[in-house]
């Protein structure tokens, strides 16, 4: 294919030179950095200011004593957000407060099962996790 001469008419069919049209817009388009697609940032920086606000809210409902509304919570997170920790272990904290030491035991393990599973958990975390599930036990046949 040969080179269009500037000189030419715009294959667009606008009737000007191709240089005082459509070369322009592809020098400046050849120029001009790629841009990020900020529709998708934004998308995901919304769902993780969602994510961040549903967590949150859990804690804030528990320290007021709305303990089932809570739990109602962490389960939207659950079911939102399948793949993050956030509603196993605000399921914990709920169930712990609740003085239902086993099920908080249970999703503590759960909670660190799936740090395990996932990159970016340090085992500190981990053990944490672990740690309070064992304590939540003992507790738990102590009071039995």
């Amino acid at each position: 294919m040969s080179k269009l001469s500037r000189n030419a008419p715009c294959p667009c069919g606008s009737g000007k030179k191709y240089k005082k049209c459509c070369l322009l817009r592809e020098q400046v388009s050849a120029t001009r950095p790629p841009r990020a697609p900020s529709d998708i940032f934004k998308q995901i920086h919304a769902q993780m200011e969602e994510l961040d606000n549903l967590s949150n809210s859990v804690i804030d409902l528990i320290q007021a004593g709305k303990l089932d509304e809570a739990e109602t919570q962490c389960h939207k997170l659950l079911e939102q957000y399948p793949d993050d920790v956030d509603g196993l272990d605000r399921l914990a904290t709920v169930y712990e407060a609740k003085g239902q030491n086993r099920m908080a035991a249970e999703y503590y393990r759960k909670t660190a099962a799936f740090m395990r599973s996932r990159p970016g958990f340090d085992n500190e975390a981990i053990e944490w996790a672990l740690k309070k599930a064992s304590e939540l036990e003992s507790a738990s046949s102590s009071a039995e």
